[in-house]
């Protein structure tokens, strides 16, 4: 019923007396955890892909520097030592969890709080309050549309950062959108790149060269002003290497030894939803990740693509109330890059999960209809066909939801992981083989 009401409200509520509200609650919620006046530093990273997987990264280099750090991200949460799963799902969340959150932090005697920033956040005033040290900017692309409407404003709401306190400014310089950041007066700049600038002007200049993409990972090198290091990351995708070039600005702006980011990132673990490697003892690969978007989607494909022995098979579908033209590029991604394809339902909040599935349905290419391309309303069905169809050298990838841990249909709020999801198929499978 609340749900229902709040969606009648938003259509005929002035959207700026909405924001006004939304700026009226981070400020009570200022006012109640004293947030700007506690010391600690807090770094944001913003952008459109890569934030969750950087973020956690910035951890990993801030704690072998030495550091106690909580995080806030898409996928996880930490304050120092204790670690849990996003259970809220939102990258951002309300501002009086966010100050809570920092005011927790600082309890704790955190030395740092990394949030990952979303561009709903910034608009919302979410953030308002939060007195941002370090900025880092992954990339900037054509997204949430259906929120912001034009790209403009997509990219403007990035402008909330850029404020005073701003100590230093992180962008990736391959993203030409994103240099005009460097223009703000007051911060440090740094800029990070795969392309083999020379130098730019009064920007410090983290490069990757030599980069060697593996089954197994990245070898790359990084090159700064204190010299070359070599780099053996266990993580797939060249998108990683950009994300591994934003920690490492940031170690260095935050003075971290050049050995310390070497050992954090070659230390890092599968970050929860992001290409991560579910293993029951099984003879084929299965990978889940949050992928959802077209880039995403084409990005994290192309990533695996060269590490499938023999088929790969990909479980998809597509978020309800969202930009609907991804939903047909979903499913032509998926049958260019899948040899079977199985679409599902996701997150249809407000829509019907048909007529969404419809959607991604009309993408797909050159499939046979319950050969090589299966519609399975049931996502746990779904999943379960793909584990059951694989075969020794496949490669299953479940895209779409990560590590969430709800999937929303209506005013629902149903507990979900597609990790688990696949855990219960293969051990059932497993159990089945040895019967």
């Amino acid at each position: 019923m609340l749900y229902k009401v709040k969606q009648k409200l938003r259509k005929i509520v002035p959207y700026n007396f909405i924001l006004f509200t939304h700026k009226i609650r981070s400020v009570l919620a200022v006012l109640l955890y004293s947030s700007p006046k506690r010391k600690i530093r807090i770094i944001g990273v913003a952008g459109t892909k890569g934030k969750t997987t950087t973020t956690n990264m910035i951890a990993k280099v801030l704690e072998e520097g030495g550091h106690k750090v909580a995080m806030l991200s898409t996928a996880n949460f930490q304050i120092g030592g204790k670690k849990w799963l996003n259970n809220i799902k939102l990258t951002t969340p309300s501002p009086f969890y966010l100050q809570k959150f920092i005011k927790e932090a600082v309890k704790e005697k955190c030395n740092y709080v990394i949030v990952e920033i979303s561009s709903h956040g910034l608009v919302q005033f979410r953030h308002w309050g939060v007195k941002y040290k370090t900025v880092v900017l992954t990339n900037i692309m054509s997204d949430h549309l259906d929120y912001h409407k034009t790209y403009e404003n997509y990219k403007n709401s990035h402008d909330a950062l850029m404020t005073k306190d701003l100590e230093n400014i992180i962008i990736n310089y391959d993203d030409e959108d994103l240099r005009s950041f460097l223009n703000f007066n007051g911060p440090k700049k740094y800029a990070f790149s795969l392309k083999g600038y020379k130098e730019v002007e009064n920007v410090k200049l983290i490069k990757a060269e030599d980069v060697v993409l593996k089954k197994e990972g990245l070898d790359f090198s990084i090159k700064t002003e204190k010299g070359k290091m070599p780099v053996q990351l266990p993580l797939i995708g060249e998108f990683n290497v950009y994300n591994s070039l934003a920690a490492t600005a940031v170690g260095l702006a935050e003075n971290i030894k050049p050995l310390a980011i070497k050992k954090a990132l070659e230390s890092i673990e599968n970050i929860p939803g992001r290409l991560e490697k579910i293993e029951e003892n099984q003879d084929f690969e299965v990978i889940v990740d949050y992928a959802h978007s077209p880039d995403s989607l084409r990005n994290v494909y192309k990533a695996v693509k060269p590490t499938v022995q023999k088929r790969m098979i990909a479980v998809l579908g597509g978020t309800g109330d969202r930009d609907k033209t991804y939903r047909a590029k979903g499913g032509e991604l998926a049958s260019k890059y899948a040899d079977i394809v199985i679409i599902t339902n996701e997150d249809p909040y407000s829509e019907d999960p048909e007529e969404i599935i419809d959607q991604v349905v009309a993408g797909v290419q050159n499939k046979i209809h319950k050969k090589t391309f299966f519609r399975i309303s049931d996502r746990k069905e779904a999943i379960e066909k793909a584990i059951n169809l694989a075969q020794p050298g496949d490669l299953v990838i479940v895209t779409g939801k990560g590590a969430e841990q709800f999937m929303i249909c209506g005013a629902e709020k149903i507990p979900w992981d597609d990790r688990e999801i696949v855990r219960d198929a293969l051990k059932n499978r497993i159990k089945q083989e040895l019967a």
